[in-house]
């Protein structure tokens, strides 16, 4: 089941080629390595860009996440958890 969460989590990514990818996030004091990411798109909202990203967690956890370019903070948006 998709739960919305919306809570700011922290995130360890790499930039390459001018494309952020994502490596880790840390949410409930749990770190998850991504696997992969299966999506990625983005949102202007107002002057600011949002950036979204959809990932398959190692443990084969979904997570939505998203970057705000205005505030730096990232999203734990929604997450659909296997167990």
């Amino acid at each position: 089941m998709i739960e919305t969460i919306n809570e700011a989590i922290e995130v360890v990514s790499v930039c390459t080629n001018g494309k952020m990818h994502p490596l880790r996030l840390r949410w409930k004091g749990k770190v998850v390595k991504v696997k992969r990411i299966t999506g990625e798109w983005r949102k202007n909202e107002g002057e600011a860009r949002v950036y979204y990203y959809s990932i398959l967690g190692e443990n084969s956890d979904y997570f939505e996440i998203c970057y705000d370019s205005r505030t730096l903070i990232w999203t734990l948006c929604r997450v659909w958890l296997e167990g």
